[in-house]
């Protein structure tokens, strides 16, 4: 059988031009860094990159979680490390209330001070991220947690909502507690409960009397104390898992 002149030539042709493709393919390959560069080219390994691809975001996404969790619980630790500081210096004052020696003139001081250490914790315990979401507010974080609604008299605006954030494919974490349980439900060694602010108020009120401090007044700060470091070590669980 002979082969036409014609058709020598074009299948010269087409060689050619399967070889520069083939090259360009290559050159493509080497410039990009990508073996497949379309689905044509490897039709299963370009559907393992998509999972690839899908799988990477998912990761990236939980890395991103994971620092805004990280940043919030951060800042939630040195606050209750700072209340549990003011407390600690409460304290103090109430077991100096307690000298026989001391009169009205220097109780009242005490109490003076103790008031502005409970005027610090109600700051922290209204203190704001950085987007301007309060701390301690639950779900509400638009509002002003706490305040006085009159003298030596608190409220809580917040809710018990505690947000759980996904770090991992199967596993969320708390990025914070709500103000209730932190500030509002210390157990008063009764079976009921009492808020820090409470204690902190009776204690002033106390001293302002020219009264000595009780041992019942000062195992209520006790249990407040406690509290709080209960929630610090928490905090700190949270964040030694997310560093995991």
């Amino acid at each position: 059988m002979r082969i036409g002149t014609l058709q020598v030539f074009r299948q010269g042709v087409n060689g050619i031009l399967e070889q520069q493709s083939k090259l360009y393919r290559t050159q493509n390959q080497l410039s990009t860094g990508k073996r497949i560069d379309s689905p044509s080219d490897d039709p299963t390994g370009a559907a393992k990159l998509i999972g690839l691809s899908e799988s990477a975001k998912a990761t990236a996404q939980y890395q991103d979680n994971i620092s805004t969790v990280q940043s919030r619980l951060e800042l939630e630790d040195g606050a209750l490390g700072s209340v549990g500081d003011a407390l600690l210096r409460v304290r103090e004052l109430a077991v100096a209330g307690q000298n026989n020696t001391y009169g009205q003139q220097e109780r009242a001081a005490l109490a003076l001070e103790v008031r502005e250490l409970a005027d610090g914790v109600l700051g922290l315990a209204n203190h704001k991220l950085g987007n301007g979401d309060y701390m301690f507010a639950g779900y509400q974080v638009q509002t002003t947690p706490f305040s006085e609604t009159a003298p030596g008299v608190f409220n809580y605006a917040g809710d018990q909502g505690q947000r759980l954030i996904q770090v991992g494919s199967a596993r969320q974490i708390a990025d914070g507690d709500s103000g209730q349980a932190v500030f509002m439900d210390i157990p008063d060694g009764g079976g009921g409960f009492e808020s820090v602010f409470d204690t902190l108020e009776t204690l002033a009120a106390t001293l302002e009397a020219g009264t000595a401090p009780t041992a019942a007044d000062l195992a209520q700060v006790d249990r407040a104390l406690e509290h709080l470091v209960g929630f610090r070590a928490v905090a700190g669980a949270r964040l030694n898992a997310l560093e995991s």
